[in-house]
C-alpha cells in the first residue's frame, strides 16, 4: 500500500477509535442520568404518599373537632 493511503487508514482509525470512546462515555453519562431520574421519581412518589396520608390524618381531625354549627332556623 502506498503511504497516502496508510495515512487516510491512520486517521480512519483514531478517528473511529474516538468515536467509540465518546460513545462509552456518553453512554456512561446516559446510564447516570437514568439513574438519577428513578431515583428522583422514588423521592417524588413517597413525598405524594406523605402527602396524601398527612391530608387524610388532618381530614379525619377536622371532623372530630367539628361542633355543630347549623342553625336551628327553617329555611325557605
Amino acid at each position: 500500500m502506498t503511504d497516502p493511503i496508510m495515512l487516510q487508514l491512520a486517521k480512519l482509525q483514531t478517528q473511529n477509535r474516538n468515536f467509540e470512546e465518546d460513545n462509552k462515555r456518553y453512554s456512561k453519562k446516559l446510564l447516570e442520568r437514568d439513574e438519577e431520574i428513578h431515583n428522583l421519581k422514588l423521592e417524588i412518589q413517597s413525598l405524594k404518599d406523605e402527602l396524601l396520608f398527612t391530608n387524610h390524618k388532618l381530614k379525619k381531625e377536622g371532623k372530630n373537632n367539628e361542633t355543630k354549627t347549623t342553625s336551628t332556623r327553617r329555611k325557605k
